[in-house]
């Protein structure tokens, strides 16, 4: 007897090559089985997802949800399973001198699953700009906090803003890379300067010192440091860096994501590996909204529902290198699983610089499994139809 039995949706599973009606079998809080027509005496609780979309639970691999302690997170919750998210990884607002803080206080207290990219400066992100001094950065420290914590730190995030990045850009990604080797993990590259005085040139020397696995976020930024050139193609360094397996992470964020970056990258045969939101409080409630509003302006850029499914389940699985656990319906995997709808009319969503492009298609949560249990979505936000 199953546990929980999700009957009639069209369920989506890149890593299985999996697209059909079919149903899910869970029990206790794992995937029991994945085929058609299972019975519904075999289970003691029914959820019919007709005219649903059933996927693997989405995964957000570059949000910020220290709550109270860094000013713009996000409650996990928020952004996580309320709209059929199931994981979230903090992209750095904790440094080793305040990371206790999320272990103890953030990660017991909300249904989402919480990990985190522990930034390379000490105090994370709740002090702007993180790198001011070498004295923001211990290495020592820094090292420890990472051995003691494998299961929660999935690699070092750093944004190359501060004064020390000015001076010493490449020698940050030199030390940061030197720690990440020791566990095998990656580092996470926030690109995008708002800080005129970053070298025009970063970019392209750090994509030469990245390894594949190693994340770089905010690919389709449209600010300094970004991937394009004058001339409107993509720097060859980016291209090499594709090829050799480094992960393209979308990171919308409030100042990183461009359409018109996005379509000159695509026509150009660059996507993003992943697709996260770099969600803060402010867009909650405005411009990014949640994961599903995100997929939708990928899909209006052209992406298939399938390849946005692929870049929010098992491709940020592998890239937190959690894919044992996540990022599929195989039985055995984890009983996370979020349950979708594709609305109808017509939509206006915004990139960063605030230009807007018409959506018929809008992806919006309708319930979510976490670990087995029914938890229906409740979104801060979301976009309003222009029709109404």
């Amino acid at each position: 007897m199953y546990d929980l039995l999700i009957k009639n949706g069209r369920v989506i599973d890149p890593a299985q090559n999996l697209d059909g009606k079919l149903d899910v079998a869970i029990s206790g809080d794992k995937i029991a089985k994945v085929a058609r027509d299972i019975p519904s005496g075999e289970s003691q609780e029914v959820f019919d997802a007709k005219d649903r979309v059933v996927t693997p639970g989405l995964i957000d691999i570059h949000s910020h949800v220290y709550d109270s302690v860094s000013w713009f997170s996000v409650e996990p919750d928020d952004a996580g399973v309320k709209q059929g998210v199931t994981t979230v990884v903090d992209g750095g607002s904790a440094g080793q001198i305040i990371f206790k803080g999320l272990t103890k206080y953030i990660i017991p207290a909300f249904r989402t699953t919480v990990l985190c990219f522990l930034h390379l400066a000490s105090m994370g992100q709740s002090i702007l700009p993180e790198f001011r001094l070498w004295e923001d950065i211990d290495v020592d420290a820094t090292t420890a906090t990472i051995e003691s914590n494998r299961d929660v730190i999935r690699g070092i995030k750093l944004r190359m803003v501060g004064d020390l990045v000015v001076s010493d850009g490449v020698k940050i990604v030199k030390i940061a890379k030197d720690i990440t080797k020791k566990f095998g993990m990656p580092i996470m590259v926030h690109i995008g300067h708002a800080d005129k005085r970053i070298s025009p040139t970063l970019t392209q020397e750090l994509l030469t010192m990245m390894d594949p696995g190693d994340i770089l976020s905010h690919v389709f930024t449209a600010e300094m440091g970004g991937v394009t050139r004058p001339d409107g193609t993509i720097m060859p360094e980016l291209k090499e860096a594709k090829q050799r397996g480094v992960v393209l992470d979308l990171g919308h964020g409030r100042a990183n994501f461009s359409f018109d970056v996005a379509r000159k990258a695509i026509a150009q045969g660059i996507l993003p590996t992943t697709l996260s939101n770099d969600l803060t409080i402010p867009s909650l409630t405005d411009l990014i909204y949640g994961m599903t509003v995100t997929m939708s302006k990928l899909m209006a850029l052209g992406l298939s529902l399938n390849q946005v499914v692929e870049m929010t389940t098992i491709n940020p699985a592998r890239a937190i290198n959690t894919e044992d656990r996540r990022g599929s319906l195989k039985p055995g995997m984890d009983a996370d699983i979020s349950i979708m709808e594709l609305l109808s009319g017509t939509w206006k969503l915004e990139d960063t610089a605030r230009k807007a492009i018409e959506v018929n298609t809008l992806i919006a949560p309708t319930m979510t499994v976490k670990l087995g249990q029914l938890i229906p979505a409740q979104p801060v936000g979301r976009p309003k139809p222009l029709n109404t």
